[in-house]
């Protein structure tokens, strides 16, 4: 079983899930160090991937998923890793290796959670660690602590000033902190200066607009960075401020302070800040909380307390 010369890890997205996936690669190249390490993913995600100095290739699954499996079985892996687990997972990796594991996504639980706010979940285990325990049988105790990645991060000109950067949004409403409350805790540090960051998408550019608009200390480079050049900006930063979202886990993969605000979604779910000098934001005593597991476009109670009752005084 030791004998493993060949590696595929299957998360075929999202940008947040695949960064949660760089302690596994970097586990999985400490007990393999010959041993060469492929993942696959959705052809959206290679950038950042590109970035981790763990993986010997990238495979883009293709439209047509017959090319994609053929692909894999041509590789001959030695063992398949599924940290994805929906039917094209299923599809690429079913009996394409002599060994193939399967994350635990205990969905029924989380729909408990959401609809009728039954609790199951007796150990909160965070979604790095449900990646770990897919090779449990290969892994010690002290294998199982968070460690951050060392990324391949680009070096930038004209970012050799002390600053820290907020990601002031998401695809969903209900993940997302307002922006007249990220706009009272910037101007409530008028000493300091932030770098906005997001996606070149409508929701993220008018999120931070607005905040750019109405702080002096703040410069807006949302839709301006690739995925390297976002590393690179948050390895250079002081702290990090962010929604439930991939710049959470990008930013603590790179061992910077972080602070994740949460709103609809709780911990239950895996994906709350690891490091300790992390902290994670929530109003924890709300009946309503979660309405879901990824976000709504509207709060279904109208009041959005999980967001609008954050003390801005709270975040680090």
């Amino acid at each position: 079983m030791h004998d493993i010369k060949k590696i595929l890890v299957i998360r075929l997205s999202s940008l947040g899930d695949i960064i949660l996936s760089f302690p596994l690669l970097k586990i999985l190249r400490k007990k393999f160090p010959e041993a060469k390490i492929h993942f696959l993913t959705g052809k959206n995600y290679s950038e950042a991937l590109r970035i981790n100095s763990d993986i010997d290739r990238i495979i883009e699954a293709k439209d047509e998923k017959e090319i994609t499996r053929k692909e894999i079985q041509n590789e001959k892996y030695d063992i398949i890793v599924d940290i994805h687990k929906n039917l094209k997972s299923i599809y690429y990796s079913k009996k394409n290796a002599p060994d193939f594991r399967r994350i635990l996504k205990n969905n029924f639980k989380k729909f408990l959670l959401v609809k009728f706010k039954i609790n199951l979940f007796k150990e909160i285990i965070p979604v790095y660690k449900k990646y770990l325990l897919t090779i449990a049988d290969f892994l010690n105790e002290d294998d199982y602590k968070f460690s951050v990645s060392d990324l391949k991060v680009p070096s930038l000109e004209g970012f050799d000033f002390k600053y820290s950067v907020i990601a002031p949004s998401s695809r969903h409403f209900t993940k997302t902190f307002p922006a007249e409350k990220f706009i009272e805790y910037i101007n409530a540090k008028s000493m300091e200066t932030f770098i906005l960051t997001g996606s070149s998408e409508k929701r993220d550019m008018d999120v931070c607009n607005k905040i750019n608009s109405e702080c002096k200390n703040t410069i807006n480079y949302c839709g301006k960075l690739s995925i390297s050049e976002l590393a690179a900006v948050l390895k250079g930063s002081e702290y990090v401020i962010s929604n439930d979202s991939a710049v959470l886990h990008l930013s603590e993969a790179l061992g910077k302070n972080t602070t994740g605000i949460f709103g609809s979604t709780v911990k239950e779910f895996g994906f709350f800040p690891q490091l300790e000098t992390s902290q994670a934001i929530e109003i924890k005593d709300l009946k309503c909380r979660p309405c879901s597991h990824i976000g709504l476009p509207a709060c279904p109670e109208k009041h959005f307390r999980c967001m609008m009752d954050i003390d801005v005084r709270k975040i680090k």
